[in-house]
């Protein structure tokens, strides 16, 4: 008998599973599509940053901080994609609009900073 209950058991298990399988919340191309933006955004991020790092101008203010610019490169995979996106979009301003007409000491000064910024998410993210 208890033989009988068992099998009812799991054949009712296996069932129950088979019916709900198709049963989801996202569909698996929506919830893929996602998968490949998010991507997409954190390489483009990647990107962004790896362009400002290589930049003369980020090179010697890495080198005045004492900072080894290529392990700066290699960390900043290890950011999170708020802090990630946050310097991307900082990096992007600053490449585009450097220091929006100010003097070249500033831009200088914001490219240290910007640095010291990435340097202390590295340390605070490993």
């Amino acid at each position: 008998m208890r033989m009988r209950f068992a099998v009812l058991g799991v054949s009712l298990l296996l069932l129950g599973r088979a019916a709900f399988s198709d049963d989801h919340l996202v569909s698996a191309e929506t919830a893929g599509a996602e998968i490949r933006a998010a991507t997409a955004s954190r390489q483009a991020d990647l990107a962004s940053v790896d362009r400002f790092l290589s930049t003369g101008e980020a090179e010697k203010a890495a080198s005045s901080l004492g900072v080894d610019i290529r392990q700066l490169k290699g960390a900043s995979a290890t950011l999170s994609e708020g802090e990630l996106r946050d310097l991307a979009a900082r990096a992007t301003a600053l490449g585009t609009d450097p220091a929006a007409g100010l003097s070249r000491d500033v831009d200088q000064l914001l490219v240290v900073f910007l640095i010291v910024a990435i340097v202390i998410l590295v340390i605070k993210a490993v």
